[in-house]
């Protein structure tokens, strides 16, 4: 058996195998296409100016917790309307509001329009702020956790109207 000499075979110019010059390697089974490269982080996080703010996260955790927390509500209606008819309609108005925040945090999580969970917001800090008030005129004195009705939606609220978590949003599309 003979071996060609160097630059007599076509399809070995150069000479030698074609593993031996550049760009040539293991052969590729036939139809394999590389697969494209990903640089984008995970979903949810990519956008063109960056990650997430962490103004945004901790709004939208604040709303998962609190919305979350207000649903357990629930189980004390029946207390509250044996208690007072007005203060079991302010509860259900507060369970229905952290509805509204547990499912705006969800979507402000996954990365969609913040709106509803300052919708949500707003309306706990109206709700706390009618039951303080009905707890007042009605003899029951300061209601402390009523203060936290308006702090945690308060923050919420916050840190969705910081410039930072506007220019996120804005760089994704969605103005609220």
């Amino acid at each position: 058996m003979t071996t060609p000499t160097p630059g007599s075979d076509p399809n070995h110019p150069q000479g030698g195998t074609p593993s031996d010059q550049p760009g040539w390697g293991a052969p590729q089974p036939q139809g394999y296409r590389p697969a494209p490269s990903y640089t984008g982080g995970p979903a949810g996080y990519g956008a063109p100016t960056g990650q997430r703010p962490g103004m945004v996260t901790a709004a939208a955790v604040i709303g998962i917790v609190l919305g979350a927390l207000g649903v357990l509500g629930l189980f004390s209606i029946g207390a509250y309307f044996a208690f007072d008819a007005v203060l079991g309609i302010l509860n259900l108005l507060a369970v229905a509001a952290a509805v509204v925040l547990l499912v705006g945090g969800i979507q402000a999580i996954q990365g969609k329009s913040p709106r509803l969970l300052l919708l949500g917001s707003y309306a706990s800090i109206a709700v706390q702020l009618l039951t303080i008030i009905w707890a007042a005129v009605s003899g029951w004195g300061f209601v402390f956790l009523g203060l936290i009705g308006f702090v945690l939606p308060g923050l919420i609220a916050f840190f969705l109207r910081q410039a930072q978590s506007k220019q996120y949003y804005a760089s994704r599309g969605i103005r609220y």
